[in-house]
């Protein structure tokens, strides 16, 4: 009986098997090819990197019907069926994935591979500090590759780290030194100096106290704070003889300055290096310091300079310090007291021992045509003297104005708001200020409206090229917002016919400089030839 049982119950059991398999939809799944992917891509870090993909699929590839994810070092990158994404990656060998998803199924299709990355910063190339969303940014473009793009925005995204929140200058240093903290790029924010190397353009370090006080002969009492007021690098030689710069920074209301000279075939690398440099008044210095010559020796090099010209806003006088000496700085009584101006820029001129001032109180602005001793062996035979004093109107000159003299001619070029100025210092002496009539250009020249502003220029070392950067923002100068609304003009500076126009590339522009890898004064090399080649 038993036996008949479970013979009953097995044969019920295949019956339901049987029975059952009609019950189940079975779908063949669609598999996934995914084509064009090396499995080791090379680009240069920070180009554009562009992947086209091709999907091929048992039963259809539709490319609506995935989504797409592109991974770089675990972090997503992209959303898109192809990538075209700047290349903000660590140098080196970087692991990726592409992962398709069929929306419908659920099923993925993978793609492991791994991206080289080689530094495409070692060059010449355009640099752009700027201010976008509340904080300090840098852009770069490559000079040394035709056809090479702006990568916007670069730096929080390749370190995970931001530059700062009150971005002001970006300097160079052409000097290199063993730990190569010196030696780069400088960028001032927040009242600091961020060092950056000039190849991989990533922060290495910082200038503060402790920089000079390493290098001094004596030691300071102790020192809590180091507020960078301003910077000036000057590299006199480079060559691969002779190294020779300074670096004077105003921090504290005081100055500070470091003079480095070196001879590599002969061991010999020397410096000297004075701090805290107060006003003979200890007041209040602006934020400008500059020479009254700069005097270029051989084909290459500056002759060393003595003296440095600063301005004490509190008791609205010049006063100068000797950058190779110990000496407390020095008033320049002659050149007359300013109450209640601050030096908005200083420059040497073309003219050795002729200078030009821009002083403002927020509604005035005086130009100054000064004469003034470069050594203090010249202090009887060239005395400090005011040679010319004129009122330039706001909308010519303010607060926010540009410059750049020319190295071997009397013009000097200005920015103002929304128009370019060539300027011939001759006229200064005849009593004639800068006016509307030495506007050269507006930005409605080249299409834009009346209330975008160029905030900084530079111009090549060759004197061919002049770059504008340019906001689009309005009265916005925290550069809010997603959109980039800072641009770059470059211009033939003889013609100003418009060479290139980089739209969208920064957020609001606040300097930008032609960042050259190799030091050469005039870009020129072997006795007067341009060396300079430059894909704008």
């Amino acid at each position: 009986m038993k036996k008949i049982i479970t013979f009953l119950y097995l044969l019920i059991l295949a019956y339901a098997c049987y029975d059952d398999k009609g019950n189940y939809d079975y779908r063949e799944i669609n598999q996934i090819s995914i084509q064009n992917i090396d499995s080791l891509v090379l680009c240069d870090q920070m180009d554009l990197l562009s992947i086209p993909v091709t999907l091929e699929g048992t039963q259809y590839s539709d490319s609506n019907r995935f989504t797409y994810m592109w991974e770089v070092n675990q972090k997503v990158v992209a959303t898109t069926k192809d990538l075209n994404v700047y290349a903000n990656f660590p140098l080196g060998i970087n692991t990726a994935r592409f992962v398709v998803t069929d929306k419908e199924l659920g099923t993925k299709a993978f793609k492991n591979f791994r991206i080289n990355v080689s530094s495409s910063t070692a060059g010449d190339g355009i640099l752009v500090l700027s201010k976008y969303q509340g904080h300090a940014e840098l852009s770069f473009k490559r000079l040394d590759r035709e056809g090479s793009t702006f990568t916007p925005n670069y730096y929080e995204a390749l370190t995970g780290n931001r530059l700062g929140t009150n971005p002001r200058k970006i300097h160079r240093c052409y000097i290199p030194e063993a730990a190569n903290v010196n030696s780069g790029l400088k960028i001032e924010t927040d009242q600091r100096l961020k060092c950056l190397s000039e190849e991989t353009l990533v922060e290495i370090g910082e200038n503060n106290h402790n920089f000079f006080i390493s290098r001094a002969m004596t030691l300071p009492p102790d020192i809590t704070e180091f507020d960078v007021k301003a910077c000036w690098h000057l590299t006199t030689s480079a060559t691969t003889t002779s190294l020779g710069g300074y670096i004077f920074v105003i921090a504290n209301d005081e100055l500070w300055h470091d003079q480095r000279m070196a001879m590599p075939a002969y061991n010999v690398d020397l410096n000297m290096t004075f701090m805290q440099k107060a006003s003979p008044w200890h007041g209040q210095l602006s934020p400008v310091m500059f020479l009254a010559s700069l005097t270029g020796s051989g084909t290459q090099n500056y002759s060393s300079p003595e003296l440095l010209y600063l301005f004490d806003e509190s008791e609205g006088q010049f006063i100068y310090a000797n950058v190779n000496s110990s000496a407390a700085n020095r008033a320049c009584s002659e050149l007359g007291i300013y109450a209640g101006y601050s030096l908005l820029y200083g420059t040497h001129t073309a003219s050795p021992n002729q200078a030009v001032a821009v002083l403002g109180n927020g509604s005035v602005y005086r130009m100054l045509y000064l004469k003034l001793p470069s050594k203090t062996s010249e202090t009887a035979a060239v005395p400090f003297t005011v040679l010319a004093d004129v009122i330039v109107p706001g909308e010519v000159i303010n607060s926010g104005t540009s410059y750049y003299p020319m190295k071997n001619e009397s013009y000097m070029f200005f920015a103002t708001d929304n128009g370019l100025y060539r300027y011939n210092l001759r006229d200064l002496e005849n009593g004639n200020a800068p006016g509307s009539q030495n506007r050269i250009m507006t930005l409605t020249d080249f299409g834009y409206n009346a209330d975008d502003k160029i905030t900084c220029m530079t111009v090549s070392r060759t004197e061919q090229e002049i770059l504008l950067g340019i906001s689009r923002y309005g009265e916005d100068t925290e550069g809010m917002g997603e959109e980039l609304k800072g641009d770059v003009l470059v211009l033939d500076l003889k013609t100003m016919n418009m060479i290139r126009k980089y739209e969208g590339v920064a957020g609001y522009p606040v300097d930008l400089m032609v960042k050259y890898q190799k030091f050469l004064r005039d870009g020129k090399e072997n006795g007067g030839d341009v060396s300079d080649i430059l894909y704008f």
